[in-house]
């Protein structure tokens, strides 16, 4: 490594720690403060409120890694600019790569760390805070109220009872009820038993009924045997109670990319809406961990301005604003990849890659 480049790296790693550090803390004291309430009413003991932030922070790594590269560019870039440090590098004939290459490195290396971070410890960390969270930071759900989600919920895929996969083209939490739904019911192996259609079905208060179905029994080696035998009304063993199934969106969380692709195997019979949703969040982890590297280069040349004082500030300025935008672009693009306008791959990637590219062309073009 060239004497300059040990140069650039040390400017850019002490403002990187800073800012990694602010914003953990910043996010344990905002959190702290929001459930400052909950903690005294419940008399919350102190190790487990310990046990509970400990746990956050590797979450919380994951979610600020991006955004402090990003800040920690454009300051380091700026800085440079602002003591015509990068115009003497220039006119010495160094490359735009040779200046930006440090921090490309580390913003890559980062990228590796929160991909780690995010597929071994990020999913039991979340299923521990959740625990923690219900149990004792948040307020019990009051019976007597209707459950709180009002909103119905497309191409539900679940685990349920008695090694039951469950998919439904609609389920309403409030309602209770779903619509086109296929359960592929399995042995303790895995083995394939049965598949059950049914057209809807509505909770009892301590079951499901389902109505207007069909049972399909499959043997040993996993073909069917007969013919679909129909049913008008039938209380069958899969499905947990609606207030689990209506937090199942949000169980990829849970997940690292090993689970959720065997995840995606298992439901692949139940339809391709519900595949292509969960393929988005599949191949959506390694994008989000591609963000470090992503938004250090984006940060860049914004950074860089022949402008001092309140044109460097401005410059940051832009640069966070790129930031947000890339954040607000990318989740709209991954929803239209979960509602099925986008092919899951282009989803998940289409938006890191492309802002990637500008980056990177803004970049040349600024220390060209």
């Amino acid at each position: 490594m060239r004497i300059l480049e040990r140069y650039t790296l040390r400017a850019f790693l002490m403002p990187l720690a800073w800012c990694l550090a602010i914003f953990l803390g910043l996010y344990l004291v905002l959190d702290l403060l929001g459930h400052l309430d909950e903690i005294i009413r419940h008399k919350v003991p102190l190790d487990l409120l310990i046990a509970y932030y400990s746990t956050m922070i590797p979450l919380i790594f994951v979610q600020v890694a991006p955004f402090a590269c990003l800040v920690a560019s454009g300051y380091t870039l700026g800085n440079l600019n602002r003591h015509q440090e990068i115009m003497a590098m220039r006119a010495s004939g160094v490359s735009p790569w040779v200046i930006i290459r440090p921090l490309v490195a580390v913003g890559l290396l980062l990228s590796c760390l929160v991909f780690w971070v995010q597929e071994s410890f990020a999913p039991q960390a979340a299923l521990t805070t959740s625990s923690i969270k219900s149990g004792y930071l948040e307020k019990p759900p009051d019976p007597s109220k209707p459950h709180q989600v009002i909103r119905t919920i497309q191409h539900l895929a679940a685990y349920g009872q008695g090694h039951a996969l469950l998919y439904a083209k609609t389920f309403d939490p409030v309602e209770k009820k779903m619509e086109g739904i296929v359960i592929l019911q399995q042995g303790p192996d895995l083995r394939m038993i049965r598949k059950i259609a049914a057209q809807e079905a509505r909770w009892t208060g301590s079951e499901w009924r389902f109505l207007h179905g069909t049972i399909l029994h499959f043997n040993h080696q996993g073909e069917p045997v007969g013919k679909p035998v129909p049913f008008e009304a039938k209380i069958i063993p899969a499905g947990d109670r609606p207030e689990i199934l209506a937090k199942s969106e949000s169980e990829t969380q849970l997940m690292n990319m090993r689970d959720l692709r065997r995840y995606i195997q298992r439901l692949a019979a139940a339809g391709g809406a519900t595949t292509g949703k969960l393929k988005v969040d599949l191949y959506a982890k390694p994008a989000a961990a591609l963000a470090c590297v992503v938004l250090t280069i984006v940060g860049i040349p914004f950074a860089v301005s022949s402008a001092r004082g309140a044109g460097a500030i401005l410059g940051l300025s832009m640069g966070l604003g790129v930031g947000l935008t890339f954040y607000g672009a990318n989740a709209l693009v991954v929803a239209l990849g979960k509602g099925g306008w986008l092919p899951p791959l282009a989803a998940a990637w289409g938006v890191p890659l492309l802002f990637l590219v500008l980056g990177l062309r803004l970049t040349w073009r600024r220390l060209a």
